[in-house]
This record gives C-alpha cells, structure tokens and sequence, in this order.
C-alpha cells in the first residue's frame, strides 16, 4: 500500500517552507499561498494553509534500514527530538523488526524516521534527504478502532498489519504504507504528551485498485491511483 501523496493541514505555510524545505532539503513542487507540495522520496508531502490550525499530526518517513544512526545524527540540530528516559533512537517489536527516531516540525507535529530491517533496502550513500524513501505511515484518530478498523479492512482491502483485536491502537496496511488507527486522546509515542485528534487526512494510494472513499464521521479520505 504505497502512499503516492499526503495532504495535511498546516497553520503557517512559509513556516512549513523554511522547515521541510530549508532544513529538510525536500524539493518544493509546487507552491501557492494555500498549498505546499514537496517530495518525501517517492511521496508527494502537501501542506494546504488553514490559518489558526492547532492540530498535530503523526506520520513517518522509511530510511534505509542500515541508517538509523546516521539519520539522527542527520537530523539533530535541524529538529527537536523526542526522547524517553534519554532515549533517542528506539526499537521496535520483533514484528516490527525496526529502530525509529522521532522529533518534532515547528507546528508540533511528531515525525518519524524508520529503518524497516525487513526491507532490505541498505545504502552505503552519506545520509541525506535523497535517502528517504517515502512517506510510509501516517496516524488517524478514531472514536472506535475495532469499527474503524474493520472498515479499512472490508472498504479499502487491506489487512491488519498489528493490533488485531485492539481497542486502542491497530496498524493497518503493510510496510510500504501503514495507517496507524489509534483511539482519540491516546498519546503519541514515545510519551509525547500531544494526544491524538480527529486532523483532516487525505491519501493518495498507489495499487491496481480504482475508487475514493471517505471513512464514516471520520475526516479521511483515500483515493486510489493506478
């Protein structure tokens, strides 16, 4: 489940300019005074301006899975880091089988670098934004995950990667792109304190399926691409 494009909403667009483009390095593809579209690797990012906005999203970007180190020494200094008990770089579940660092934009949002080690997609390149490889998971809130959960499932044909059964937190999808359904209010990882809300997400997938689908009394909205 390949994310061609992820569109959110930001509050201060040329703020989000001089973060994802000035100290990212990510490409700007296209810029007007209510939109910022930039390339995360193989991911359209966009930004549409909803001045005011206080929402704070979670997604995360895949690295090559050799690179965790190398990416969070690439991005501190640049970004503020989520830490845990000093921690900085973070493990995952033997499901999983990944090490994660997370840090914050300006506007608070939690994102994440992730080495998948399933992958298998090492690099002996220098860390650098040219080494990210897409927008891979993106968080939505939900008021009932197993219903939800269920209707990404039965609607949008994909499968319980983690969580199955859970009331609390299920990741849907594969490795290539993950929708991270957790209950509304729980706290981002790792003890953010920033609690998940109900933020307009829209997705473009990349599969042989055609359609757009809106999740019931849910501002989410996917759309298939060939």
């Amino acid at each position: 489940m390949k994310m061609f494009e992820l569109r959110l909403k930001y509050r201060d667009l040329k703020e989000a300019r001089a973060f994802y483009h000035g100290l990212l390095k990510l490409a700007v593809l296209e810029e007007t005074a209510d939109v910022l579209a930039l390339q995360a690797g193989s991911t359209r990012l966009v930004f549409e301006q909803e001045t005011g906005w206080q929402g704070k999203y979670h997604f995360a970007f895949d690295v090559p899975e050799n690179q965790i180190h190398e990416a969070t020494a690439w991005i501190t200094g640049r970004a503020k880091l989520a830490t845990l008990n000093g921690q900085t770089i973070f493990n995952s579940s033997s499901h999983w089988n990944s090490n994660m660092v997370y840090f914050y934009d300006p506007a608070g949002n939690i994102l994440e670098f992730i080495a998948r080690h399933n992958r298998h997609n090492a690099s002996d390149e220098p860390f650098s934004e040219k080494n990210i490889i897409s927008v891979s998971e993106i968080g939505l809130a939900v008021r009932d995950v197993e219903q939800t959960v269920k209707w990404l499932c039965n609607t949008l044909g994909v499968t319980v990667y983690d969580g199955a059964g859970s009331d609390t937190f299920s990741a849907v999808g594969d490795e290539l792109g993950l929708l991270i359904v957790v209950k509304e209010g729980r706290n981002w990882y790792p003890e953010t304190g920033i609690q998940a809300g109900l933020n307009p997400v829209d997705v473009t997938l990349v599969d042989d399926e055609q359609g757009e689908y809106s999740v019931p009394e849910l501002p989410y909205h996917f759309k298939w691409i060939g």
